[in-house]
Formats: structure tokens, sequence, C-alpha cells
């Protein structure tokens, strides 16, 4: 029985490859014949600038590392809630949620979970040291005040430090761009009694000072967490947002930035899965502020900044009441000095110290301190080389060294670049992992599951890539290959309550290295193309393959994602954005049978907005046209067909 079902999932799994293959070599095909029509230039396919690759503005064709980037057009298009929804979008990425908006939402990047993907707001480390992975809460991230997302992708701890392994998400939000005062904003109601909006005020000066800060929020009634749930278990957040820049002289600025959260999430009983008053209530305060100092004729530039985070989160459920509370404190310093226009140098320090409170730890900290270099050198015409390294000293588990190369070639006279890069990556234990304590509310305890013997996991990762343009730029196709390789991988060993042992329990381990090498590899395609005046198409895939050491896959992570977008502007005023998405052959137990996989699904949605007067819009979206019945995480809740209007309006400075 056991060899059949397998046997049967392998065909399955097959049948499915070759599908997706098929399907997207016919959509290239498409993309490749209507590329030629007409002419026009679009923003998604022009020349960019990256900052998050190199931590300094690049073009992008010298860029070596995988980067996705996600423009206010692209967020506009859409006008969806949080910031999941359009990173999700991405090669490469993925979510899994336990439930309605509010509900824990995980995030997969090349196979590796959210512990090990660096969030930074506008500059500011968002991840929560009292969870348990040091992690951030995509939940919560609203998009109504962001105007640029760079998701930088590979081991990137040299720059960035631990906890970059899989890469870095770098979030902008809105600034006042041209003098004078401008707002931008929202609101939107629909399924779920669903309420939305956003508002953003901004000034700029002649000199280029500028402040902004927007307020936004949801309200919704929800829908069963649990999938065999009937009450609604709702979610609300309030999240205000601001920074600016005030220019003292030509060479030297101060900035500013920093966000505070209010958010209530309702959900289910986790150990029934059935229906529950349990709810959390989250609040975060986060700050950033420093100067940029320009010297040598703006050959030399510095940054010096300090930030804080603060997080509390409160729990009530059936039984009793607990809470987690986290901080971060950090000082950084960057500087790059560029000798001429092929070669500059970038280097810079940094420390933090992270703190974990709960009702089982009375408090517990650590501190990291670090250094880096980086070299940027164009040797030949079109070949830009980095190469850098990093230490770190970690107060408990000491010294770690850390490098990364990278390569990128503008093939001279085409449209053809290669780029590859390699690096190495670390993830200290968090605190939770360390120190962590069930305590006495359990009804056997105190009973501790942190391992304080617990070593940090070390990461090796490498890509190879390529991306072509046709037609003067009207086609763009890329691919590449990736893995990433984790040495002592940090697991969480199963309990069985029932038998009085296990995790938790007197002389038992919670959390524990795994011996041996984890594997995540795999490759990612893309493509986007103008086909006529009005209609851009877009594509991408992802097929991921991982394998512990014990040679079984890990939980939760697609072997297939596809995802297709329309963008169709049918008359003037008029447009409308379609995209589709269908994710395949997902694991929910490390076991290679039928009866451990969900179910594949497809999802649809679709916006349409006509602009009635200038700078305002109304429009009609839809989210899983098709009523798909799904799943993300087994026995969790999904939404259904819902349907929302709404209003946008962008004002001009004046």
């Amino acid at each position: 029985m056991s060899y059949s079902l397998e046997r049967d999932a392998t065909a399955r799994h097959a049948a499915i490859s070759k599908k997706l293959l098929l399907s997207s070599s016919a959509l290239l095909a498409v993309l490749a014949i209507t590329g030629p029509a007409g002419a026009q230039t679009v923003t998604e396919l022009e020349g960019i600038v990256i900052e998050s690759a190199n931590r300094t503005p690049t073009d992008a064709a010298k860029v070596g590392s995988s980067v996705e980037v996600i423009t206010e057009r692209d967020l506009e298009k859409q006008s969806k809630t949080f910031l999941k929804d359009y990173l999700e979008q991405l090669p490469g990425v993925g979510f899994r949620q336990n439930g309605p908006p509010g509900t824990t939402a995980g995030m997969i990047l090349r196979g590796v979970g959210s512990a090990y993907v660096k969030v930074l707001v506008d500059g500011i480390d968002i991840s929560d040291p009292s969870g348990v992975q040091t992690t951030t809460h995509f939940e919560h991230l609203l998009v109504g005040d962001v105007s640029r997302i760079e998701v930088l992708k590979g081991s990137q701890s040299t720059l960035y430090g631990g906890d970059a392994v899989g890469g870095v998400i770098s979030v902008e939000t809105k600034k006042a761009m041209t003098p004078g005062f401008s707002q931008s904003g929202g609101a939107e109601y629909g399924r779920y009694n669903t309420y939305r909006g956003a508002y953003t005020a901004g000034y700029a000066a002649n000199d280029g000072s500028n402040i902004a800060f927007t307020v936004q929020g949801i309200d919704t009634d929800g829908f069963s967490a649990v999938s065999a749930g009937t009450e609604d278990d709702g979610y609300r957040n309030l999240t205000i947002s601001g920074r600016g820049r005030y220019h003292i002289s030509d060479a030297v600025s101060v900035f500013f930035a920093a966000r505070t959260l209010d958010a209530r999430s309702q959900f289910d009983d986790t150990f029934s899965f059935a229906d529950s008053d349990d709810f959390s209530d989250t609040v975060q305060h986060a700050g950033r502020a420093g100067v940029d100092i320009s010297l040598l004729g703006g050959a030399f530039q510095n940054t010096f900044a300090v930030q804080g985070m603060q997080i509390e989160r409160d729990f009530t459920y059936s039984w009793g009441n607990t809470f987690f509370n986290g901080d971060r404190i950090k000082a950084e310093y960057k500087g790059v000095l560029t000798f001429n226009d092929r070669l500059s140098l970038l280097a810079g320090a940094d420390w933090e110290e992270i703190g974990l409170e709960n009702a089982d730890v009375s408090r517990a900290t650590a501190d990291i301190g670090g250094v880096y270099a980086q070299l940027m050198m164009e040797p030949i015409d079109g070949l830009v080389l980095t190469g850098g390294g990093r230490v770190d000293e970690h107060s408990a588990f000491g010294s770690f060294n850390t490098y990364r190369l990278t390569a990128a070639y503008l093939i001279p006279g085409t449209t053809t670049k290669l780029r590859a890069s390699h690096g190495t990556g670390f993830r200290a234990p968090s605190l939770d992992e360390l120190y962590g304590d069930y305590g006495g509310d359990w009804g056997a305890g105190p009973f501790q599951y942190g391992n304080p013997d617990l070593q940090p996991e070390e990461s090796t990762s490498w890509d190879v890539g390529i991306e072509q343009s046709f037609f003067g730029e009207r086609l763009r196709l890329g691919a590449t290959y990736f893995e990433i390789d984790t040495d002592n991988l940090i697991q969480y060993v199963n309990t069985d309550w029932g038998a009085g042992t296990g995790c938790g329990f007197p002389g038992e381990i919670c959390n524990i290295n795994i011996a041996g090498v984890t594997e995540r590899r795999g490759i990612e395609v893309s493509a986007a193309a103008i086909v006529t005046d009005g209609l851009v198409i877009s594509a991408a895939y992802t097929y991921v393959d991982t394998e512990t050491p014990d040679s079984v896959r890990l939980r939760y992570i697609p072997r297939h994602s596809l995802t297709v977008g329309f963008d169709l502007q049918p008359m003037d005023k008029v447009e409308l954005n379609v995209v589709g998405t269908y994710v395949a052959d997902t694991l929910h137990t490390s076991t290679p049978t039928v009866a451990a996989a969900l179910d594949d699904y497809f999802l649809l949605s679709a916006k349409a907005s006509y602009e009635f007067t200038p700078g305002w819009k109304a429009y009609v979206r839809g989210e899983n046209l098709l009523d798909e019945d799904y799943e993300t995480m087994l026995n969790y809740g999904t939404a259904g067909l819902s349907v929302y209007g709404g209003i946008t309006m962008a004002l001009p400075s004046n």
C-alpha cells in the first residue's frame, strides 16, 4: 500500500510538472510572437535602480544578485490590502496563513521560512524577538503607506547580519516628492463587512527637505479561523507611520522614520480545531533617526543612525491569559567611498541588543555587533564584480565570519545580462528557542522547552541567472537556478502529551540541532511583455525542491507555483487588472503520500477602475472569483469569493 501511494503521488507530481511546463512554454511562445506589436514604453520594462543589493543605489544592469521590485504603480493596479498579497505573486515567494486576516502568516522565500528573511521598513528592523523564532508579523503589514518594495534573494548576512539567510525585504514608505503640499488616500468596503481606509499627507520644500505621514486601518468581521468552524473571527488594525528629511546644508541632512501599530486578532482553538473566543492584542512601536554626511565633493557618503522597536502581544484564551514582549535597540554606520566610475568601497559597522519577556521568562537578552566591507568594481565594460566579508560577535555564540560574491555581465552590444551570486550566512537561535518555558499554566508545568545548548545554523547559497530583452525592451525574460544549504537546522521535536512524555516534560528537550545539511533548490522563471498599446502580460513560475538529512521534504513548501497577470487599458481612464495563481504539490506532513498533501488550487482575482475626475478613481475588485475551496495550512479556513468596492485619490503638490 505504501509503495502504491508513493508511486501514484510520483506519477501525479510528474503530470503536474509536465502540465505546468507546457503551459509556461506556451505562454512564453505567445509573448514572443505578440511582443513586437505597437510601440509603447511602460514602467514595468524600464531600467531601474536597486539599493538593497549593495546597500547603495546601483543600476540594475550592474547588480549580480537576484532582486524583485514592486513599485507604487504596481500596488495601485490591484489595490490589495496586505504586503503579503503582493509578495506572494513574485517568483520564489509564498505564504501560508492560519485563517482570516490578522492570524499568523508565514512567509516562504526559496524554501526557507520567515525566520530567515530580514524585513526592513524605511531601514527599521521590525522583526519580533519575542516569538518562537525572530520573525516579522506579515499579517499586520498594510500597504496604504508603501511606495516601493525590493526583495533581495540569497544569503545576505555579509551586508545585513544574521537572519538574512534567505534574503532581505526592503520596504520604502511614501514621501513628499515635489515642492508643496500633497495628499493621497482611499477607502474601501466589501465582503465580511470589511472596511479599509488610508490617508497620506506630505510637504516638500524647494531644497528637497520633506515630511509625510500616513494613517491607515482595516476592520473586518472575517471568517472562521478553522475550516470546521462556524463563527467569524474578526480583525482590526490601526497603523500610523511617517518619515522625513531636513537638509541642514548641501552636505548634511538629518532624517527620521517612525511607525506604530495597534491590532486585535480573533482566532480559534488550535488543539481541538473548534470555534472559540480566543483573541490577541498587538501593539508595536518602532523608529529610526540619523544623519547623512557627504564629503569629498560627494565621493564619500556617510550614514549614522540609531533605531528602536518595542512590541507587546497579549493573548486571551479560554484557559487563561499570557503575554509576549520583545524589544530591540540598534546603532549603525555605513560609508561608501567612490574612487571613480568603476571602483567603490562600502564599509560599515552595527550593534544591536534584543530582549524577550513573557509570562514564564522574566527577561532574556542577547546582543551582536558586526563590521563589514565590500568592494565593487568594473574591470571591463559590462562586467561588474563585488566581493565582501563580515565578522560578527554574538554574546552567546562568539564570532562568525560570512562572505558574499556577485557578478553581473551585460554583454556589450546586446540586451543579455548574465548574473551570479554566492554567499554564506548564519541564524542564531531565537531567545525563545534558547530559553522558552511553559510555566505552570498548562496544568502540569513548569516545563522548559528551550534549549540553551543550541548552536547557530550556518548556510551557503548560490544562484545563477540570465535576463534577456527582445523587440526594443518590449519583451523581457528571466530565469534563475538557486540552491540554499543549511547545516545544524534547528527543529522543534514532536510532543506526546497524552503519554506524559516528550517535548517540555522533565528530562526532555524540544528544540534540537539536526545533524547534516538541509537542502533547498529550484528554478524561477519570469516574463513580461507589451502585447499591444493597451495590454501588458506578466508571468512568474517557481519550482522548489527540499530535502532534510533524513531524505524527506519540508512541510508547507509548494513544489510548483505559477502566477500570470494581465494589465489592460481598453479605453481612456479605464484600467483592468487580472491575476491568476496556481499552487501545486504542497505537503502538510513530511511523508510522501497522497494523504499528506494539501489540495492544489487556483485563485483568480481582478480589478476594474475608472478615473471619473483628475486624481480620483472608483474601482471594484474581486478575490477568489471562482470560489475555490482550498487551504494553505491544514484545517485552517480561507476566504471564499469576495467583492470589494472603493475610491482612491492622489492630489499633486500645490
